[in-house]
């Protein structure tokens, strides 16, 4: 009668050892991976969100900008449109902007039902009346074209919420501008070039693939040129 042969202990315990660090290595890979093919189309999301509520609360309101509707509280003034709830601990998102590169404190929060946090940040940019068309027009950021008006907020995007921490700017928070149109420009790529009458495409010198971002506010216009994914 033949004598089977099995594995050993130590057989067994090498090998085990062996998938543990296999695992080790690869694992953080495919999680990381999973999360940037996640991110480009959730931040879409949340901009077609906006533009979306944009456009209907100056529709209901018969305006023709958000300014006259929403005055200094624009998130307050959309809240209910984007079936939100207010966060309390701002101040614990300060910090994060500050420390990933941030230029400005948010004000105020919202947390939608869907996961997705807006953040507003400083104040709206104040505004002229002309005395002889009687518009509005802001004193800085002045598109060069007739597709967007002006600058009303900065506007940051955590697309996974507060719940599931801050990874930083340019990893699952972005950066946009609203205009008075309410038109929504991911800030640094090529719509950002057009409505801030720029010269440069920002994410192609300060938001690269494979290198460390100089800006990573920039990183929402590279997500938005791109197909909306997550190139860098």
């Amino acid at each position: 009668m033949m004598k089977l042969k099995g594995f050993t202990l130590a057989e067994v315990l090498i090998t085990l050892a062996v998938i543990g660090v296999v695992a080790a290595v690869t694992l953080p890979v495919l999680v990381a991976n999973i999360s940037k093919a996640s991110v480009g189309p959730a931040f879409a999301k949340a901009v077609n969100t906006l533009e979306s509520v944009n456009k209907t609360v100056l529709a209901e309101n018969n305006a023709r900008n958000l300014n006259q509707v929403c005055g200094d509280e624009y998130l307050v003034c959309i809240q209910k449109y984007l079936s939100a709830n207010k966060i309390t601990d701002i101040k614990t998102y300060n910090g994060y902007i500050n420390a990933s590169g941030g230029f400005s404190n948010a004000s105020a929060g919202f947390l939608t039902n869907d996961g997705m946090a807006y953040y507003q940040t400083g104040e709206p940019d104040k505004t002229t009346t002309s005395e002889t068309t009687g518009e509005e027009s802001p004193y800085v950021l002045t598109a060069a074209t007739g597709d967007y008006y002006g600058k009303y907020y900065d506007v940051y995007i955590d697309v996974d919420g507060p719940n599931k921490g801050f990874n930083g700017i340019g990893k699952d928070t972005f950066l946009v501008y609203v205009d008075l149109n309410g038109s929504v420009i991911p800030y640094g790529g090529k719509l950002y070039k057009n409505y801030s009458s720029g010269s440069d495409v920002l994410w192609e010198t300060k938001c690269k693939a494979k290198t460390d971002p100089t800006d990573p506010n920039a990183c929402a216009g590279s997500i938005a040129d791109n197909g909306w994914k997550v190139i860098y």
